[in-house]
């Protein structure tokens, strides 16, 4: 079935419509998401939302909601599926989200398909606009989502699942053994230093 069939797809907030210009114009400052915050693999990266001053208190469902997928607008084309912790975070117009509203369908496995490299070849083919190229939301709605079985779609999701917290550990490993190799080499040219 085609996305646009199994979901409802909307575009996120244009920022410069509600940012207030000065302190009087503020109405709420709220956690909006940005380019930085979706990784290339499809993880959501938390540690830098940041703030977002609103002119005016801000309608839900320009906010992210459990269940719901994000896809990023602009190449490398990257969806993540929203999971409780993640809710509540403005979007900006450069995603979309994607409500799936089919029961045949899991947001967690459409969400892997949109990461595949088939789906991103499409992406980039697609894509128009000469300064930043986008996708949009006619190609989206037009892709054709491959139909399993619940089962193997929830396969698929733990599998996916298992590979993010994987891929986290590693990155967690990689930051510490930088510390470490930091730590080593900072005290040898202390002791050497202390020879002179």
């Amino acid at each position: 079935m085609r996305l646009g069939e199994i979901s409802q797809i909307e575009s996120g907030l244009i920022l410069s419509r509600k940012r207030a210009r000065s302190e009087l114009e503020l109405e709420k400052k709220y956690k909006i998401l940005s380019l930085n915050n979706i990784e290339a693999h499809g993880d959501f990266n938390e540690a830098d939302l940041e703030l977002f001053p609103s002119n005016e208190i801000l309608d839900d469902h320009y906010f992210t909601q459990v269940g719901e997928i994000l896809l990023r607008l602009n190449e490398p084309f990257t969806s993540v599926c929203i999971q409780e912790h993640q809710a509540g975070v403005l979007i900006p117009s450069y995603f979309v989200s994607i409500e799936i509203t089919h029961t045949g369908y899991l947001p967690e496995y459409v969400s892997w398909y949109l990461n595949t490299s088939n789906v991103r070849r499409e992406f980039f083919r697609s894509q128009s606009g000469t300064l930043t190229p986008n996708i949009n939301q006619k190609i989206i709605r037009r892709l054709q989502i491959p139909k399993l079985s619940l089962t193997d779609q929830e396969n698929i999701t733990q599998l996916h699942k298992l590979y993010l917290r994987e891929r986290r550990l590693l990155n967690d490993l990689i930051e510490q053994k930088d510390q470490y190799y930091q730590v080593i080499t900072s005290e040898i040219i202390k002791e050497k230093m202390r020879d002179y």
